[in-house]
């Protein structure tokens, strides 16, 4: 299964990184000390003058199968599907009224919210799974349970611990529990300064959130060995040392093959946590790389270079960063040097991936005023278990003199 946040824009605890509303549960029951746990966690959630307006109804189906099964029938069908199998379902309600001095509460079922949020990162944090539900009548559960009047049935979350995506009966729903999680950009939900002014998160924090939370084997551009594109280009320019930069070096694994070669490597990256596992990676296969924490379009370094690999960054930046692009490529390299540039082609059509996809006019009019276009053509970002790779194209270009 897979509860891998796609499109992240900035590092997050791994705990609310690995929270997510799986469907696929695993029907042994759940111990009661982690269910005690779990609302504990929930009572010690804050609220508008400590008045904990949540009342949250249990029905365990291996201690009080009656009430799972009241509660179990007031969900809707589409969620009765799968919520067949979760040993727990939990019913949050919220109150109307302070219990303090009987006022009307409009916080409280912003409260009873947060509870349920507790609940949920406590459930992930002892190995559990929640799924939180909208889909259920809340006027028969009233009346089954004897609910007053003046509580609102917000949700029913089913608990328990992960199942295996097979026991899914339903093909789309099995579809769903393997796809990655998503949701709308920042951009589009927090404001800054005034309603509609989209907050704007820096780019390096992405990167970072995606090499604390994906295992470098798992992330879409990665390739052990040294790219073929890369090393047949090399072979044709007979070009077997000199002082190389390979920019967002990811893993490292391009800068360890290149280092192996015999080039003089110094690899950049905006993320820390990868140039820690590139270091680790260097450190291991006995290849001698200088890793620089840097930015390509604001980049710090001043020396030098006779090579540039560029394996999957250009093509992240939005067109208005280009000229940036192309001033940092031509203070960092030599005159007669030369780019290896790999980036996603046009002919790719699958919205996952980066913005940026180019023809072999595109690269043309981009480079063509500072590079010699010496060779484009068609490739992929292939992986070794990759069908499908994504198109891709793959540049060889001079600078000029």
């Amino acid at each position: 299964m897979s509860c891998e946040r796609q499109h992240v824009q900035a590092p997050i605890h791994p705990l609310m990184a690995s929270r997510w509303s799986t469907r696929a549960f695993d029907a042994r029951a759940v111990e009661t000390e982690k269910l005690a746990a779990c609302l504990e966690a929930a009572r010690w959630a804050p609220s508008c003058y400590n008045d904990q307006p949540w009342r949250i109804l249990v029905a365990d189906r291996y201690h009080n199968h009656e009430a799972w099964q009241d509660l179990f029938d007031c969900l809707a069908s589409g969620n009765q599907a799968w919520a067949q199998r979760a040993p727990v379902l939990l019913l949050a309600c919220a109150s109307g009224r302070f219990g303090h001095n009987g006022q009307p509460n409009r916080w409280g079922q912003y409260d009873a919210g947060q509870a349920m949020m507790a609940l949920c990162l406590q459930a992930t944090a002892l190995g559990l799974v929640t799924h939180q539900m909208g889909g259920f009548d809340p006027e028969a559960a009233r009346g089954k349970f004897e609910i007053p009047e003046d509580f609102s049935l917000m949700s029913v979350t089913a608990l328990g611990y992960p199942g295996d995506p097979s026991v899914l009966e339903d093909e789309e729903l099995r579809g769903r529990e393997l796809s990655p999680r998503q949701r709308k950009p920042l951009e589009e939900v927090a404001w800054a300064g005034c309603f509609g002014q989209s907050f704007e998160p820096p780019a390096h924090a992405a990167w970072e959130a995606r090499y604390q939370e994906t295992p470098s084997e798992a992330l879409p551009w990665y390739h052990p060995e040294l790219d073929p594109d890369v090393a047949a280009a090399l072979e044709r320019l007979e070009v077997t040392g000199g002082r190389v930069l390979d920019l967002g070096t990811g893993p490292g694994t391009q800068a360890v093959a290149l280092a192996k070669r015999g080039f003089q490597v110094v690899a950049t990256d905006v993320s820390a946590t990868a140039l820690t596992g590139a270091a680790e990676l260097a450190s291991r296969e006995g290849g001698r790389v200088h890793f620089v924490r840097d930015d390509i379009l604001t980049t710090g370094l001043d020396e030098m270079f006779d090579l540039i690999v560029d394996r999957g960054i250009f093509h992240i930046f939005p067109p208005e960063a280009h000229a940036d692009y192309l001033d940092s490529l031509d203070k960092l390299l030599e005159p007669g040097g030369y780019l290896l540039l790999k980036c996603f082609s046009h002919l790719e059509t699958r919205p996952e991936g980066p913005p940026g996809r180019y023809s072999p006019e595109d690269i043309k009019r981009i480079f063509g005023g500072r590079f010699e276009v010496l060779d484009v053509r068609d490739s992929a970002f292939r992986r070794p278990d990759d069908n499908e790779p994504p198109k891709a194209l793959f540049c060889v270009l001079r600078k000029r003199e």
